[in-house]
């Protein structure tokens, strides 16, 4: 199977209004590099605790994006998650 370039998908479904693509500033914590799947968005502010229930609930193949509202000053997810 070959993965389609973004510029690819963006050209095919360029009709879709609900087609994102997000800037290059995520860190995978994953074991695949490359990987889709419904996104799944968990929003906190210096408090991990949503993301926890997230990543202890059933993945159900969706992708979890966790937005911590720009705060640099918490861990959101770490080793112990």
């Amino acid at each position: 199977m070959t993965t389609p370039a973004t510029s690819d998908l963006c050209d095919a479904h360029k009709d879709d209004p609900t087609l994102r693509v997000l800037p290059p500033v995520f860190r995978s914590y994953g074991a695949s590099s490359r990987f889709a799947g419904p996104v799944f968005t968990v929003k906190c502010f210096e408090d991990n605790t949503p993301v926890k229930a997230a990543v202890e609930s059933a993945g159900q193949g969706r992708v979890l994006v966790v937005d911590g509202g720009g705060s640099l000053r918490r861990a959101l997810l770490g080793g112990n998650l």
